[in-house]
Order: structure tokens, then C-alpha cells, then sequence
């Protein structure tokens, strides 16, 4: 599926996350604006009902020091513990992502990320060097997989024909060779709480499903919104206008991360349901508008809302057509009312869950009563 090729034509890049951060650290030491301190942060200090600064410990210390700010920027990623201070989160676990590394292989688009889908959990694979392919694979549950000498007779039984033909050795030695990762897949809608002297963004504040790798992109944005809104600001001992910007952030960060929120959970919905799976397949592989429109949202390009409903609504729409037209039609009726009804199930909420305004909630209220 290609990039919409609008306004020069933009491309994009796998890689390692872990490089990535790194590689921002090195160029942050060299702005001379910034003291950067390694340690680790153990509190938020508080005073009255306003945050001040952080206790924190560097590394090999003994004793606790303190910082002080106008404003502490709290960004400690999935595993927060300050999240609870600064937002009400509703955290939902829905499983694991398996990683493992195949090496000196080809797949059948060159520089290109790979989702694969049918009848066994989803895998995503994408280039993180020249000769190298991440692939993740999907396990619902609480509890992570078991590693073990059965679960490489598992993942081979169970994925490796659904490789491609041309990474399936490649698979089968990074199997064999057992170098697993894994980490939770958490869905996680923002609800923070203002807190004066502070402000939470990131995957501490908002999470959803890594399936779409829209981890990187959400953040970035809250980055570019907060910093807008704050280098307004010529003097942070003003707490009125420090509180405004923050809150400014608050009501409109949404803007800029919910498609990639819908996208991600809804795509994680769709590939767990047959029907919906193989229609969002036939209907991507149209081309056109199907693809590169549906394209320009999985990649932080178009923050459209309404133009990913239409596709989604869309795309279920198409499934029951090609139901419908393959089958005697009174044998599917049934199942094709049940696609789109599993559609809007899957959609509602999550739509409810990104500031809808009054007139739209009140409608995805009674949608979601209903399915």
C-alpha cells in the first residue's frame, strides 16, 4: 500500500526504538540550553495542592536530591508511576507481543512493514537495518507466553507457514536461536486530571495497540502541542498562564492522536474477526482512495475522524457486497447484518473514548446500548 503522493511524497523509516530514543539523548547533550541529569525520579514533591519538582536518586547514590521547577514534565512511559497522580486511567491489558529478530532474508516488499493476518494470531514485521526484520506476534491474555522448549514447537507449528515462502528459514533459525522479547499490549484513553505545576503526556498518559506502531507518532504530537502552547509563555513563574497552556494541551491533544487511537484499536478488533479481517483485505487491495486514503491514517498523516469512520463504516459495507454476491443470499443475510453490527461494535467506544461533542456522544451512547 503506498504513501498518498500529495505535497511531495513523504516516505517512512522502520528502526530500532530502543537506537531511536538513544539517538535523541545524543543530540539533546549537545543543545547547550540543557542540563540533562541521569537518575532516577522516586517522587513528585508537592506542596498545598501544587507540584514543585521531583526527589530523585542517581545512579550508585545513596541519598535522594531535589529539583525544583515551574513546571515538571512527567513522561515515565507505560509502566508510570505517577500516572496516578495526574490522570484517572482506565487500563486495559489485551495481551503480548512476541518479538524476535530475523536476519539475511528477503520479504516480498523490500522496505516495507507486513501484516500478517488469517486463522492464528496477527504478526507485523518490519525492517530495523538493511538486513534485519523485527516480527512481532500478538498473544491475548494477562499473562504473558510461556518461553520454553514447547513454545518453539509452538510458534513453528503455528506461524511458520504462514510466513512467506523467502523468510521462513530466517524464522525458523530466529526460533531456534530463542532470543524472545516480549511486552504487554495495553489500551489506555487519556483522563488527566490538571494538576497545577505539572503536566503528563506520552504512554504515561495514552496508550493503544502497537499493532499500527502509532506509539511514536502519539507522542511526538503531544511534544509538538505542549511546546506550542508553552513557548508563549515569556515568564514560567506566571502560574495562570502556565495552568492555561497545560490546560490548552488537555482539551485538544485529541485532535492530533485519535485517529491513530481508532485506527489501532479497531484495526486489533478487525483481524480477531474473520469476516471483517478478509473484508478489510479485499477492501484495501482496491487501490486508490481504499488504500492510499486508509494509508495516510495508519500513518499519522491524515488526522481526519470522519474520513476513518466513512473508510471503516465503509469496509464492512464492502464485506457484506462481496458476502452477499458470493453466496445464496438468503444463507448470509444473517451473517452479513452480524459484520456490520460487529463493526460498529467494535468502533463506538472507541470513538466515545475522543471527546466526541454533545450531539455525536449522545448518538454513540445509543449505538452502544444497542450493540
Amino acid at each position: 500500500i503506498p504513501y498518498p503522493n500529495k505535497n511531495g511524497e513523504p516516505c517512512g523509516f522502520g528502526f530500532r526504538n530502543g537506537a531511536f530514543l538513544q539517538n535523541i539523548r545524543k543530540h539533546i547533550l549537545t543543545q547547550r540550553n540543557i542540563r540533562v541529569i541521569e537518575g532516577t525520579v522516586t517522587h513528585l514533591i508537592e506542596e498545598e495542592d501544587t507540584i514543585v519538582g521531583v526527589n530523585y536518586k542517581r545512579k550508585l547514590a545513596a541519598d535522594e536530591e531535589s529539583l525544583y521547577a515551574h513546571l515538571t514534565v512527567v513522561t515515565d512511559g507505560p509502566l508510570s508511576k505517577f500516572r496516578e497522580k495526574l490522570s484517572k486511567p482506565v487500563n486495559k491489558l489485551n495481551g503480548y507481543f512476541l518479538g524476535l529478530l530475523l536476519k539475511n532474508c528477503e520479504l516480498p516488499f523490500a522496505n516495507h512493514g507486513h501484516l500478517i493476518m488469517g486463522d492464528h494470531p496477527p504478526m507485523v514485521i518490519y525492517p530495523v537495518t538493511s538486513t534485519s526484520w523485527r516480527v512481532l506476534i500478538d498473544f491475548k491474555g494477562e499473562k504473558p507466553p510461556r518461553l520454553g522448549r514447547d513454545f518453539k514447537k509452538f510458534l513453528l507449528e503455528e506461524f511458520e507457514q504462514a510466513m512467506p515462502k523467502s523468510a521462513r528459514a530466517a524464522f525458523v533459525a530466529a526460533v531456534e536461536e530463542g532470543k524472545f522479547k516480549t511486552f504487554p499490549n495495553h489500551r489506555l484513553p487519556a483522563n488527566p486530571i490538571k494538576r497545577q505545576g505539572a503536566v503528563l503526556l506520552g504512554d504515561a498518559l495514552n496508550m493503544r495497540h502497537p499493532l499500527t506502531g502509532g506509539g511514536m507518532s502519539a507522542a511526538f504530537n503531544d511534544v509538538l502541542r505542549l511546546s506550542n502552547n508553552l513557548e508563549k509563555i515569556i515568564d514560567f513563574s506566571n502560574l495562570r498562564q502556565l495552568g492555561k497552556a497545560v490546560q490548552k494541551f488537555y482539551e485538544t491533544r485529541h485532535l492530533g492522536t485519535q485517529t491513530t487511537n481508532i485506527l489501532a484499536d479497531g484495526l486489533y478488533g478487525v483481524v480477531y474477526n474473520p469476516d471483517l479481517r478478509k473484508a478489510f483485505f479485499e477492501y484495501v487491495s482496491r487501490g486508490d482512495k481504499y488504500a492510499e486514503e486508509t494509508c495516510s491514517i495508519l500513518a499519522g498523516l491524515n488526522k481526519d475522524k470522519k474520513l476513518l469512520l466513512n473508510h471503516f463504516i465503509a469496509m464492512a459495507r464492502y464485506g457484506t457486497q462481496l458476502k452477499i454476491s458470493a453466496e445464496k443470499p438468503g444463507v448470509v443475510v444473517t451473517e452479513s447484518l452480524s459484520m456490520v453490527k460487529d463493526a460498529v461494535g467494535i468502533i463506538t467506544p472507541l470513538l466515545l473514548s475522543e471527546k466526541p461533542d454533545p450531539g455525536n456522544k449522545l448518538m454513540l451512547e445509543a449505538l452502544n446500548r444497542i450493540v
